[in-house]
């Protein structure tokens, strides 16, 4: 028998535009061709960033989210008579983003793509970092990928169109960041409330820049999560149980699961009760019902967290306000400390 043995080392670079200009994408194609993919409500909020393109539309939902809408978009791709000279560029929030890298990974085994975010959430989190994916029956990005757009352009004016939900949602995931090691976002969230929440121009730019770059720094040192990038979960374990048991928004849930951790780490005697109060004014101030209870099918889902390893998940504490640390709980010792 001869075993042939051989490695390869995909390096892909992304460049990140912090940019006022909506259709900067178009300055970065260039000379080549492209296709859009991004959802009704945004086409009809910013028609002009859609004039004269190639455009597949989706339904950017939770439920949509899944592999009947990619196996829909290629369909459209193969229709359009679209191949490797391509570049997919993905307009809109972090569904349609995650679909986008995904589809962009499979497709003739490899397009390369581009991602313009729209919501606060894609803009600070779901469009940085490579990871892209559906979902699968009630199991959140089961099936996925690790893949860098070529570019991201973030446009902060985007925020200003928001839903009030959307963009609370958002701020959850802006709040993470501040809890887990980001001193200015944690300053600018304790300081100037009513400018955050007023959503402030000059404000938001700000937010958005810190959480991207913590996000970028995170992610060089560990680009498929095999490590530190754990911390950037802190919240999600059961944020993600109650967003798909009780469908909440992704953030707002995210903001339970925070608390609910912050729990969790006073009662595993890593977190003081007055680091745990402090953590939860800031997520009462901002009109948060920071209030959580986890039944049988919140526990089902955590069992089916993809993160899971045999019984046990990498679960994010904090042993301070910026100081996180990841701990490896069975699914039974969480319930039993939620309880």
């Amino acid at each position: 028998m001869h075993t042939l043995e051989y490695s390869t080392k995909k390096i892909t670079t992304t460049s990140i535009y912090l940019s006022h200009d909506k259709q900067y994408f178009r300055t970065l194609v260039g000379d080549r061709k492209f296709v859009v993919i991004s959802s009704e409500n945004l086409i009809k909020t910013y028609p002009e960033i859609f004039h004269n393109v190639n455009l597949i539309t989706i339904d950017d939902t939770e439920e949509h989210k899944n592999l009947a809408t990619v196996e829909s978009i290629i369909g459209k791709l193969s229709a359009l008579g679209i191949d490797r000279s391509y570049i997919i560029i993905g307009i809109g929030g972090g569904i349609v983003c995650d679909i986008t890298g995904f589809v962009a990974h499979i497709y003739m085994r490899g397009v390369r793509f581009g991602l313009v975010p729209t919501t606060l959430l894609s803009l600070a989190d779901a469009a940085i970092g490579g990871k892209n994916g559906v979902n699968y029956l009630n199991y959140k990005n089961m099936i996925g990928s690790f893949d860098n757009p070529d570019f991201i352009v973030a446009n902060s004016d985007f925020v200003q169109t928001l839903p009030e939900v959307q963009y609370m949602s958002g701020l959850g995931e802006i709040i993470k960041y501040a809890l887990i090691g980001n001193s200015e976002i944690l300053k600018i969230l304790s300081s100037d409330k009513e400018k955050v929440l007023a959503r402030d121009s000059s404000t938001m730019q700000k937010i958005i820049a810190e959480a991207i770059n913590t996000k970028i720094e995170i992610v060089k040192q560990d680009p498929t999560d095999k490590g530190i990038r754990h911390i950037l979960n802190f919240g999600h374990t059961i944020g993600h149980s109650i967003e798909i048991t009780e469908n909440i928004p992704h953030g707002i849930a995210v903001v339970k699961g925070i608390n609910a951790a912050t729990d969790i780490s006073v009662k595993t005697g890593l977190l003081s009760d007055d680091k745990a109060k402090q953590i939860k004014q800031l997520l009462s101030s901002y009109g948060y019902d920071i209030s959580y209870h986890l039944g049988e099918k919140h526990i089902e889902a955590m069992a089916n967290d993809k993160k899971k390893e045999n019984s046990n998940i990498n679960f994010v504490l904090l042993e301070d306000i910026g100081k996180p640390t990841v701990r490896n709980l069975t699914i039974d010792k969480i319930a039993e400390l939620v309880g």
